[in-house]
């Protein structure tokens, strides 16, 4: 082989391995991103629906979870009427974590993956890890009740506005007809009673002209025989 060749070979090896290098480099930088991505965007969302709750603050997946009231605030956020959380206190650690942890896997069906003990003995600095793996699989169960839930009242909302549509174009739709016979009995009726039958209407014939005269003469005889009857 020439010194040319080797030359050129090693003039290869030197300027491409530092790409492979640099490649490998980015690729695992890109992971660990992604990774503690992940992680911050649990914290922020245990973090949002623990708000408001006295004693607890989370921060982290170590030391915000260490007395087991940011569980027992998580759970009740979205079962409310499972326990009292006012009564709750920081100092009694063992009680917390026994209600989070059974409280979640009865209604939210998430399994227990931290032990009560454990929790205990790690005292303070609880190990992140096993926190964030139980903490990522309590959200996971919680993120789907809650988006069950707004399902349910979506589909409710809609089918009271479909019921409500329905009811208003059966009224527009009622016959005409109908509405003007009830409407027209009763204007009818009104107006017979206020202007009589209609053989009032009629025209007056000869009849009833000399009718009336008798009526008159004999009204006027009964008023002259008793004004006769008065003055004696």
């Amino acid at each position: 082989m020439s010194v040319c060749s080797n030359i050129c070979m090693l003039y290869f090896l030197f300027v491409q391995t530092p790409g492979v290098r640099n490649f490998k480099l980015q690729k695992t930088s890109v992971g660990v991103s992604a990774g503690a991505s992940i992680k911050q965007k649990i914290l922020h969302w245990c973090s949002n629906k623990t708000r408001g709750y006295e004693g607890v603050s989370i921060e982290n997946f170590s030391s915000s979870w260490s007395d087991g009231l940011a569980f027992c605030a998580l759970v009740h956020h979205f079962f409310p009427s499972a326990f009292d959380f006012s009564s709750l206190k920081a100092s009694e650690r063992e009680r917390n974590f026994t209600l989070a942890f059974t409280t979640a896997e009865s209604l939210a069906g998430c399994c227990p993956l931290l032990d009560v003990s454990d929790m205990l003995l790690m005292g303070n600095k609880p190990d992140p890890f096993s926190v964030f793996t139980y903490v990522q699989s309590l959200c996971q169960h919680l993120s789907k009740i809650e988006r069950e839930k707004k399902e349910r009242e979506k589909a409710e909302e809609g089918k009271s506005q479909v019921e409500t549509k329905d009811r208003g174009s059966r009224e527009r739709e009622e016959p005409e007809e109908e509405k003007g016979v009830v409407k027209g009995g009763v204007i009818d009726e009104e107006t017979r009673e206020g202007e009589g039958s209609p053989d009032d209407k009629r025209a007056p014939t000869e009849e009833d002209s000399e009718t009336k005269m008798e009526t008159d003469q004999n009204d006027n005889g009964v008023n002259r025989d008793l004004e006769t009857e008065t003055s004696i």
